[in-house]
């Protein structure tokens, strides 16, 4: 999928202001899929680190989305 591309395929959240930004709790079945990404070092990190890892693993579109969101948001 190309850079150009990722607004047809792809929405922003709602609450998308300071997004991905001291996220204090994450849903329990998300919780469940971040943590068999992460493993052992589950508790070692935050859980905006724990969010980026999973979203790179398993769907690295929308996380270049997410990146060029925030950008624009930012701009």
């Amino acid at each position: 999928m190309t850079y150009k591309d990722l607004e047809k395929y792809f929405t922003s959240p709602k609450n998308f202001g300071p997004m991905y930004k001291n996220i204090k709790r994450i849903p329990r079945k998300l919780k469940k899929k971040v943590k068999s990404v992460c493993g052992i070092h589950w508790n070692l990190c935050t859980n905006d680190q724990r969010l980026w890892v999973y979203l790179d693993t398993n769907n690295n579109d929308y996380k270049r989305f997410i990146i060029k969101q925030i950008c624009k948001y930012y701009e």
